[in-house]
Parts: C-alpha cells; structure tokens; sequence
C-alpha cells in the first residue's frame, strides 16, 4: 500500500535547501572589488590618475576608500597600492593663507620640503615649502610651486619673474 505512506517532507526540504544555498553563492556579491595599484613610480606631488595606476581586484574591505581628486603626498613605487595614507590634496603641506610662487626648483625638490628662497639683488632671504614640483620631462620648464608668506609673496613673485632668485632646498 503505498499511496497510505506519508510524503517525504523531510527529503524535499533538505533539497529546497541545498538549492537555495547553491542559488546564494550563484548571485551572491563579489567579494573583490577594484583597488588602485601604482602602473609607474610616482613621485610625490604627482597627481594620482588613470595614466600612471592601473585596477586590481582585492579582497573587499581590505583598503579604504580613496579621494578621487588627489595627489600623491610621498613617494609610491610601482605596484605599490594607493593608499588613503599616502595621497592627499597638495595644498594640504601649505600654510594656510600663504601664496604659491611660480620658481625654477632643482629636480631634488619633492612636495612638502622646506626651502630658502635668496633674492639676488637684495640678499634677503625668505623661508618657503614646495608646494608643486617641477615636471621630469626634460623638454618642460623646470617651474615649480613655492608657498611662501603673504608679506613676502610680492617680493618674490617680482624676483622670480625677473630670474633674481636662488632656490635653496633642505636635506633630511
């Protein structure tokens, strides 16, 4: 008699189960999403863009999120990832209320390093930061942003304009 035998509930639940769980891991969200990687070295103050990183998958979770309009506050290696420690706006090493000063930089200045700035003509002397680096391509100038003090900007934007002006950087 076995129309009399009661269903098997408890071999279609399981199965009902087993197929839920299959469909779960079918359509669940991905655990990596999409980090930036240094493509190229990047030298502080360099902005951080499409051109010199490239996406990896990571583990989700395993970096924090990132400013999309940034630069790169130390010196990235490549492959390295970006890191939320290691960009930042490059206005962010300047005083604020300080202005920047376009000046020829020697290719040692990195963003973020203490200068002296010498007017040639007069001997004063006025401490600054570099706020934007000089470009490496040999065929560009060699201008760079240096922030210096509101009382002195006028001073120094007259004789870095007029080539009267020497760029001392710190070491160390």
């Amino acid at each position: 008699m076995i129309w009399l035998q009661s269903p098997p509930w408890g071999k279609w639940i399981a199965t009902g189960l087993v197929v839920c769980i299959a469909l779960w891991f079918e359509v669940r969200p991905d655990p990596n999403v999409d980090h930036p990687f240094a493509r190229t070295p990047i030298a502080a103050g360099d902005a951080i863009t499409t051109l010199n990183t490239e996406l990896r998958p990571v583990p989700a979770g395993l970096f924090g999120p990132l400013d999309e309009s940034s630069s790169a506050i130390v010196d990235i290696a490549e492959g390295d990832p970006i890191l939320a420690s290691n960009i930042g706006a490059s206005d962010s090493l300047v005083p604020p209320g300080w202005w920047v000063v376009a000046a020829h930089l020697p290719n040692t200045a990195d963003v973020g390093d203490r200068v002296q700035l010498v007017l040639l003509d007069s001997g004063v002397v006025v401490a600054g930061v570099v706020a934007d680096r000089s470009s490496d391509d040999p065929f560009d100038t060699s201008l760079g942003g240096i922030a210096v003090e509101p009382s002195r900007a006028a001073e120094v934007a007259r004789a870095s304009a007029e080539g009267r002006i020497a760029v001392l950087v710190a070491t160390g």
